[in-house]
């Protein structure tokens, strides 16, 4: 294939797992952990983000990181951070609406400031390695 469609496809993974992302997570807030659609809904969480960290290691690697990429990657990493960040904000806030569960903020809350950190750690990674 040409690097165009692996860039063009990676793209596209890149903005749908985002958008998985920012879909999936708020309805983890109105489950229970221990349901059975909270796992599912968990697992297209996950899928979320590894499309998203998996379109930016596509592009990483088929150009072999040249520096414009590495830029590209790391702009797209500051993506991943903000809207990580704000959805680690959204679900750790106090609620006091009927419907929420506690415990289940908190593990989509942990979850997503783990994304986070990931998201720093590889912004370091790129420029290091």
């Amino acid at each position: 294939m040409s690097n165009v469609l692996w860039v063009l496809f990676s793209i596209v993974a890149y903005v749908a797992g985002l958008y998985i992302m920012l879909k999936t997570t708020p309805m983890l807030l109105a489950r229970s952990y221990d349901e059975g659609l909270f796992m599912a809904i968990a697992a297209a969480d996950i899928l979320g983000a590894i499309l998203s960290f998996g379109g930016i290691v596509i592009m990483y690697a088929v150009f072999d990181a040249n520096i414009v990429i590495k830029i590209v990657d790391f702009l797209l990493l500051i993506g991943v951070l903000l809207i990580t960040a704000r959805l680690a904000m959204f679900s750790l806030r106090p609620r006091y609406v009927a419907g929420t569960n506690k415990i289940s903020q908190i593990v989509a809350g942990i979850y997503c400031i783990c994304l986070v950190v990931s998201s720093i750690y590889y912004m370091v990674q790129i420029f290091i390695a």
